[in-house]
């Protein structure tokens, strides 16, 4: 969407699940940031992802101090941060799109450093972490995640790149074709392919509210990250029932042994549990992976909608 003037429109697309504290400081921020690049046109599109506080209202009342558009999305429940995310992007209308959650732990003052990477031909512009106010055990999971997931996965996806970034409309029109259940936006930015850059900057704790993504959620991510971009978790499996069908046909060779050679089944009640333990401890992790990978296949094949909007709303 472009006025008459050609003046690109940038939207941005901002998950909202109980922020109504931080909508205020949310919205003026972006009004300077908007204000500051005023040779763009820009558009809010605020997905509400199922609150139960006045977090729409609270938007409705200060609609007055963004200078753009504001599109807002209502679930009719809660479905998730990342289908807030693609709930955003079906409704954007930007040339380009950039996505940001409420609590401003990522600044929109590097909204500049994107566009102008995008305006240098870059299709896809990410943040990095390279600094984050969390726990000294969290911040170990999420570094031990990203290495493994790097490691794992068979597109590149960088360490400590979170959603906060901007793509291209090309790139956007490529995501919102797709039809997957086990959304990972971070990761189907890097499969489309393009032109990537990487943007570092340092991320601060959230100035109010607490953060909406309990242990559980962030599990669920890193399963569809694990599973959703590579099949090395099959293969591990496979090596495990290899490795354990040596393990027993080398003991199977020591009984023998002892069998033929002394008359007598060598003593070893206790190793002989041991390997039975650790064959049916791999068959369960082995048939766990596998589960896996067929709970996905089980619910594409449902082909459920992403979301259920409540309403649309212009302000």
């Amino acid at each position: 969407m472009s006025s008459a003037t050609d003046t690109p429109t940038i939207s941005v697309i901002i998950p909202i699940y109980n922020e109504s504290e931080m909508i205020p400081s949310l919205l003026e921020k972006l009004a300077e940031v908007a204000r500051g690049l005023s040779r763009y046109q820009w558009e809010l599109v605020m997905v509400d992802d199922g609150s139960s506080d006045d977090s729409v209202e609270k938007i409705e009342r200060e609609r007055r101090i963004f200078p753009g558009g504001i599109v807002v999305r209502r679930f009719s429940r809660n479905f998730g941060h990342q289908a807030a995310l693609m709930a955003g992007l079906q409704k954007a209308s930007g040339e380009a799109i950039i996505f940001i959650d409420a609590d401003l732990q990522d600044p929109p003052e590097l909204f500049s450093t994107f566009l102008s990477h995008y305006e240098k031909g870059c299709d896809v512009v990410y943040g990095i972490r390279e600094q984050r106010e969390a726990t000294a055990a969290l911040k170990l999971a999420y570094k031990l995640f990203y290495f493994l997931f790097q490691q794992m996965a068979e597109v590149n996806i960088p360490l400590d790149a979170g959603d906060f970034g901007l793509i291209s409309r090309r790139t956007a029109n490529i995501i919102r074709s797709m039809s997957e259940q086990d959304l990972l936006l971070r990761g189907l930015r890097c499969w489309v392919g393009f032109k990537q850059v990487g943007v570092p900057y340092a991320r601060p704790k959230r100035a109010a509210g607490e953060t909406k993504y309990t242990l559980r959620k962030l599990m669920s991510l890193a399963g569809s990250a694990f599973f959703g971009y590579s099949t090395l978790p099959l293969r591990i499996s496979t090596g495990l029932g290899c490795g354990a069908v040596g393990l027993a046909l080398i003991y199977g060779a020591y009984v023998l042994y002892g069998k033929i050679t002394l008359n007598a089944n060598p003593p070893g009640w206790t190793s002989l549990m041991l390997v039975v333990l650790a064959l049916s401890g791999t068959q369960l992790i082995s048939v766990g992976i596998l589960g896996e990978y067929i709970s996905r296949i089980y619910k594409q094949t449902l082909n459920r909608p992403l979301y259920v909007i409540e309403n649309d709303r212009v302000l």
